[in-house]
């Protein structure tokens, strides 16, 4: 979370603590940008969520859309990723919940903040690519290949490798070793 701002996503469910197990809360959320940490950035958070109190603590689910502006693997232009985030988690009462698990404390705060960035850092693919057929960066003068060809020559074998290259049949238009 960045330093010395608070959540948007912090809410008082102070009056849930000593609610009846099965009191429900709606809450709608529609929030053009919102950043919740250093890196990551959403815009929009929009969607809704169902808070129920029940006997271990208040029981979040809902379902909510967002973006973020990712760099592409290969060429390193910035691409969009739209997802969605499952809420689904159990903040058990008290300030020391399980490892793992997260916790509502005695003030009836909840701050849904950090289930949501790790969410969304779930959500990306290992490889965010700009498109299937991203060719990538030239690997000898940086030129983004989507954009123009180079004129670099590409050695095809790695110079540590180049003693292997005897042992592989020539081909017809290369002279044998």
């Amino acid at each position: 979370m960045c330093a010395n701002k608070l959540s948007p996503l912090r809410f008082n469910f102070g009056f849930m603590l000593e609610a009846n197990i099965g009191t429900i809360r709606d809450i709608e959320l529609d929030y053009p940008s919102m950043r919740l940490a250093d890196d990551v950035f959403l815009r929009p958070l929009r969607g809704g969520f169902r808070a129920t109190r029940t006997s271990k603590g208040i029981y979040v689910q809902g379902l909510l859309t967002a973006g973020i502006e990712v760099a592409c693997t290969r060429c390193l232009t910035e691409d969009w990723q739209e997802f969605e985030l499952e809420l689904d988690e159990v903040f058990q009462f008290g300030s020391y919940p399980p490892e793992g698990e997260y916790a509502i404390p005695d003030t009836g705060i909840l701050d849904l903040a950090p289930l949501v960035r790790e969410l969304s850092v779930l959500a990306l693919p290992m490889q965010v690519l700009c498109r299937d057929a991203c060719l990538g960066l030239c690997a000898v003068c940086g030129q983004n290949r989507n954009e123009s060809d180079c004129d670099c020559v590409q050695d095809e074998i790695d110079p540590r490798l180049a003693a292997l290259r005897g042992l592989l049949p020539a081909a017809p238009d290369e002279p044998a070793v």
